[in-house]
């Protein structure tokens, strides 16, 4: 079960002393300039230049002079440099290094951000991961006064189980068992959000009425309530670095409903805190290759680079964040680095 609490909840994540001792390999054929993009993350941006996205710090080293080098903003220009044998990037208009320039600048747009932080906040506010036989005592919605199959926001319905007056509940769709096919291990149980409601009346004999307020897919008798776990926070910034070596690390599930995941997307891993996982770890996906017809099996194939965003004991939640093909279960957990023809 992930607990909400297995989030990184200060402001940034360190920079590792191995990220620090890594040399900076640029990609062949880097451009020398590029203007961030509307939606650009910092990761996108280092990909252009380098072969390990996650040691941009090294590359925006070359203005100490600014507080936050890594404040920047769709628009600005970006020149790669090199100062002392090693690459830089530095802002068109910005000073070189070892200049300081004096010219405070109002910006009314959001600064580019680390990751996408949209795409994580999309999935935990709508997605958790409960202990097996949560489900089995939670408070169940037992339909409205009209006895229709399909609840209606802003209707009152009908709860069977133990509620506390005035709270806002999520209510969540069963989504089936979370388990490893391969060696039988469960992992509890999905769930999705469908709506919220509040309560509206003490409850009688185990029976309350609530308030729909607010419906993101079909709410129908059955589905069961939760509390929202209002601490269930984000890291305001992520420091993406290389994760410790895993043993047997596969893609357990996609993180919401389909069979593959593409670029942004959410996928759940079968490994978790007690492997050493936590937010802001890196790994390589890698497509297990089948045995050639002389029967030797051939090197599995990296397709995709993945971020630990939320890490529970067993079980790790992960954004795609590049890919060349789409992600599949089963398919290996392994270092980040690639080649120059993989991503």
């Amino acid at each position: 079960m992930i607990k909400p609490r297995a989030l990184i909840l200060t402001g940034m994540l360190l920079l590792t002393g191995s990220v620090q001792a890594q040399a900076l390999a640029l990609k062949d054929n880097h451009p020398t300039r590029y203007t961030v993009r509307q939606g650009d993350t910092l990761w996108d941006i280092s990909a252009h230049f380098l072969k390990s996205p996650w040691l941009w710090p090294k590359l925006w080293r070359a203005n100490p002079q600014v507080a936050n080098p890594h404040l920047i903003y769709p628009g600005d220009r970006l020149t790669l440099i090199w100062v002392n044998g090693e690459p830089r990037l530095v802002r068109d208009g910005e000073p070189q290094p070892g200049v300081v320039k004096l010219s405070p600048r109002v910006r009314t747009e959001p600064a580019v951000a680390t990751v996408p932080l949209a795409a994580i906040m999309n999935y935990t506010g709508s997605h958790r991961l409960l202990a097996s036989g949560e489900l089995d005592t939670a408070p169940v919605l037992l339909g409205d006064r009209h006895g229709r199959d399909l609840l209606r926001q802003g209707e009152l319905a009908y709860v069977e189980g133990r509620l506390v007056p005035g709270q806002l509940y999520g209510v969540y769709r069963d989504m089936g068992e979370l388990a490893d096919d391969r060696t039988g291990e469960s992992y509890g149980r999905r769930a999705m959000l469908v709506g919220t409601v509040s309560t509206q009346a003490q409850p009688e004999y185990n029976l309350a009425s609530v308030h729909i307020s607010s419906l993101s897919r079909e709410m129908r008798p059955g589905d069961a309530l939760l509390p929202l776990s209002a601490d269930r926070a984000l890291a305001a910034f992520y420091r993406p670095a290389p994760g410790p070596a895993l043993s047997a690390g596969r893609v357990l599930a996609m993180g919401a409903e389909g069979t593959v995941a593409a670029r942004h997307d959410v996928i759940l891993l079968n490994k978790g805190q007690r492997d050493g996982l936590r937010a802001g770890h890196l790994y390589g996906v890698l497509r297990p290759a089948p045995s050639n017809k002389e029967g030797i099996v051939l090197p599995p194939l990296p397709v995709a680079r993945v971020m630990v965003f939320e890490a529970g004991e067993q079980v790790s939640a992960a954004l795609v964040l590049d890919s060349r093909e789409p992600v599949q279960r089963d398919y290996l957990l392994g270092e980040p680095e690639y080649d120059e023809h993989g991503l």
